[in-house]
């Protein structure tokens, strides 16, 4: 049976305060959202969003991931990374992933590490339909960023690997970025 399923990521920043999760709540009603992949997550507050069910993964560092579905789905087998940069579970015969690497480029090394371990962590029991949704702090080619460029060996290996797919289209007449300093922007953010 085919149906279409309305996904978005969101770094919600850590929001606690209740007008902001009535605001959260709001958009994902007004947007028709099935599934919310969410990243910057610092308490369990997102489970008073109604018609929503939450599974979250706090982090040793105090921030996390959590995955929101409408009640009326089916999850199983949810996988957690430790760190709380990630987590999966199988939605419907898709296994759907939220992860939030590590950012900067002094933390290169520990994103590297990420990617080779703990993301194959979130993959185990996959099926062959995956989501693979987060803010991924590196880019894997020259275009998806202006400025320096942060490539990531392991990402593009995973990517490779796994066969996956980017849902942006390429064939777009210009880029959008999701990531702006004054240096430059890219495109850290992927589905």
């Amino acid at each position: 049976m085919d149906y279409t399923c309305t996904i978005a990521t969101l770094n919600i920043n850590g929001i606690s305060v209740p007008t902001k999760i009535h605001m959260l709540e709001e958009f994902l009603y007004k947007h028709h959202i099935d599934l919310a992949l969410l990243q910057g997550v610092t308490n369990s507050k997102i489970t008073t969003i109604r018609r929503y069910t939450s599974y979250i993964n706090m982090g040793t560092e105090g921030r996390g991931t959590a995955i929101l579905a409408k009640d009326r789905y089916l999850r199983t087998n949810i996988k957690r990374i430790p760190t709380g940069r990630g987590i999966s579970e199988h939605f419907n015969g898709i296994r759907i992933i939220k992860i939030y690497a590590p950012s900067g480029s002094e933390k290169k090394r520990e994103r590297e590490g990420f990617y080779r371990g703990d993301v194959a962590r979130l993959l185990t029991h996959s099926s062959d339909n995956m989501v693979l949704a987060g803010e991924f702090n590196c880019v894997l080619t020259p275009s998806d960023c202006t400025g320096s460029l942060n490539v990531s060996r392991a990402l593009t290996r995973l990517v490779t690997g796994l066969d996956l797919v980017d849902v942006w289209d390429v064939n777009q007449r210009r880029m959008i970025y999701t990531h702006y300093t004054a240096q430059g922007a890219s495109r850290m953010d992927r589905i």
